[in-house]
Order: C-alpha cells, then structure tokens, then sequence
C-alpha cells in the first residue's frame, strides 16, 4: 500500500509535466479546401427565379449545389450549377403562392463539398 502511495505522486509530477505543454490544434478539416459562397440573393422575374451570390475564390469550383426548399412540404430539391458562374435560373420548376428557400455550396475538384452560403428566402406569388 505504502508503495502505491509513493507511485501515485510521480505519475501525477509526470503527467502535468508532458500535459502542461502547450500543443497547436491541427486546422479544421475544411480550411483551405474552397470558399465558402457570400451574398445569396433570390429574385423572381417572370415565371422563373434568379439566385446570385458572391464567390472570393471561384478558380477552384467545380460545380455548386444549389439547393431549394419548399416551405409548405418541406421538400428538398438540389440543382448543379457551372463552377465558372455565380448566377444560376431557375426556370422549368412549378411556382406556386409559397416561400422558398435556397442556399449554394461550392464543390471542387475532389468532390469536396464546402459549408453552405446563406440562406434566402423569396416568396413567390
């Protein structure tokens, strides 16, 4: 028992010693990888809806996800849009008197899907 007394303190000392180091965290899985997409904008014009967003570093998208939502269903459909462009139409969905809501994410080259933009709301008469 004596010895397991007299242990306890050197594995304490030896511990705190290597646990009182300060270590850097290793960055987050996503940092660096592609931007995430700014300034989403939603507009209605016709019968067909105009999303636009902002993108600081387009050079390195493959293609977006544009995702839109139906707020009477809770229905989810997603598009592919060109990684060249920050615009993208929706023109061959059925409009009816509800809100919608969209959000972009960008993908690059190897298949990575960044965090999603902000989302907007539009409603559509």
């Amino acid at each position: 028992m004596s010895k397991a007394l007299w242990s306890l303190p050197a594995i304490l000392i030896v511990c705190f010693s290597a646990c009182s180091k300060e270590h850097s965290l290793p960055s987050r899985f996503h940092d660096g990888r592609v931007e995430i997409p700014s300034g989403l904008e939603a507009r209605f014009e016709g019968d067909q809806v105009v999303l636009e967003w902002n993108m600081e570093a387009p050079g390195e998208v493959l293609y977006y996800i544009v995702t839109l939502s139906g707020s009477t269903t809770g229905a989810e459909w997603q598009y592919t849009a060109p990684g060249d462009s920050t615009a993208f139409v929706l023109a061959e969905f059925a409009w009816t008197d509800s809100f919608y809501t969209f959000q972009v994410q960008a993908v690059d080259h190897t298949a990575f899907v960044g965090q999603g933009s902000n989302v907007d709301t539009l409603f559509v008469p």
